[in-house]
């Protein structure tokens, strides 16, 4: 469930210090709306924001300002709706308010706004336009995906019932500021961020499949790579991590960029592996961090609290370490030797999982490890049985056509699905 907070529309004394306070504590997602500030107003705004946060912000007007400050992207609504050609290589959001363009959506939007979805608290007179159940019913037409973002009259106590309709995040906008317009109390906004992403942060968890398929490590081109992808998620994994050492950073950027749209139809969950940049641009769940790659306070503090953070442990102690930084789940291995790997750790085999989760339990280690490396269908349940949360998996979910695959994938699924 991610967050995104909305800047109210009129400029507030001391604005621009909470929302540094608020990066700082982790606001991974903020929309700059002020319709009736000028760019040069804009630019002198954002100037006043700490420059390691720009990248969290999207812009409402003044397209210009994104790339000349390095922002994340633009968020295209009724003042500016001509202009999506002109930035394909950044964050693309927009805003609908109807079913009819509910069906429309562009392939190229990163996410969309989707309001009213209840009363407004910020827009006296704006009234919630969707029932209960017909929520329900544009999740069931698949209209309601993880790309779509609850807007309007949303607040700490409604966002489980947003999650229940099928929405991946939610903004917020007069319920986060009207207190603190009132008041300026910077302890109280902060203290309301952390409430709502105590709320958010299960949400993302479950995002954390227990079944992860690692990307072919062969494959060079971009349009060869989407294809298997895509037809990876309509075999039924849970969860793709885009692993390639082949490829270039502007093609693992490409590939991200166009897998995204089938991630969100399928409600399931894209992590790149190494680059918590392309993680940041493309939108994209999370990032896998080896353990040669951006240490994870550091990309932390570059993604902020929406995003899902894993990272590779060989023993014990890197377990311990990666709880300690901040991750979110662990990938151990490797089980045995594989190939779609260079410089592996050492091989644990089952008597090494069995050891280091025990160790995790007499420690109190709750995070979420997922086994990995070379693991074959035939020794998923062996492997589970070590008290592991889960499997990555990459050749062993592969068969010779489609619907072996799938039928492969769903004989894991279920075997996993025993342990829960």
């Amino acid at each position: 469930m991610k967050l995104i907070v909305i800047t109210p529309e009129s400029h507030m004394p001391g604005e621009e210090h909470a929302l540094n306070c608020l990066f700082a504590e982790g606001l991974s997602r903020l929309h700059l709306r002020k319709p009736a500030m000028s760019e040069a107003d804009t630019r002198c705004y954002l100037q006043n924001i700490d420059a390691r946060y720009r990248c969290r912000i999207v812009l409402h007007d003044h397209y210009a300002l994104a790339r000349e400050m390095a922002l994340a992207g633009v968020h295209f609504n009724h003042r500016n709706q001509h202009l999506f050609t002109a930035y394909k290589d950044i964050a693309i959001s927009q805003s609908v308010h109807t079913i009819a363009e509910l069906e429309a959506i562009p392939a190229s939007i990163h996410y969309t706004l989707f309001s009213p979805i209840f009363d407004s608290i910020s827009k006296e007179g704006y009234k919630h336009a969707f029932t209960a159940h017909k929520l329900s019913t544009l999740r069931q037409r698949g209209l309601i995906h993880q790309g779509i973002i609850a807007l309007g009259g949303i607040t700490a106590e409604r966002i489980p019932q947003v999650a229940d309709w099928g929405f991946g995040g939610v903004a917020l906008l007069g319920s986060f500021w009207n207190e603190w317009m009132e008041t300026a109390d910077i302890e109280m906004l902060l203290a309301n961020y952390r409430k709502l992403r105590a709320i958010c942060h299960p949400y993302k968890v479950e995002r954390i499949a227990r079944l992860h398929y690692i990307s072919k490590p062969h494959i060079t081109e971009v349009d060869d790579f989407v294809d298997s992808s895509v037809e990876m998620l309509r075999a039924g994994v849970p969860l793709i991590q885009i692993r390639n050492k082949r490829m270039t950073t502007e093609q693992i950027a490409a590939v991200a960029s166009a897998v995204r749209p089938a991630i969100q139809r399928f409600n399931k969950t894209l992590i790149i592996n190494d680059n918590p940049a392309i993680a940041l641009s493309s939108d994209a769940d999370g990032v896998h961090l080896g353990k040669n790659d951006m240490p994870v306070a550091d990309a932390r503090r570059l993604l902020g609290d929406n995003f899902i953070i894993g990272g590779t442990a060989n023993t014990f102690e890197d377990i311990k370490a990666l709880c300690e930084a901040g991750v979110d789940y662990i990938g151990l291995g490797p089980f045995r030797f594989t190939t779609t790997k260079d410089n592996l750790s050492p091989i644990l085999g089952i008597r090494g999982y069995q050891a280091i989760l025990e160790q995790c339990k007499a420690h109190g280690l709750t995070i979420p490890v997922i086994a990995i490396g070379g693991i074959t269908q035939s020794e998923v349940n062996e492997v589970m049985q070590t008290g592991v949360y889960g499997i990555a998996m990459s050749g062993g979910l592969q068969a010779d056509d489609f619907a072996g695959c799938q039928q492969r994938i769903n004989n894991i699924l279920n075997t996993i699905q025993r342990y829960e």
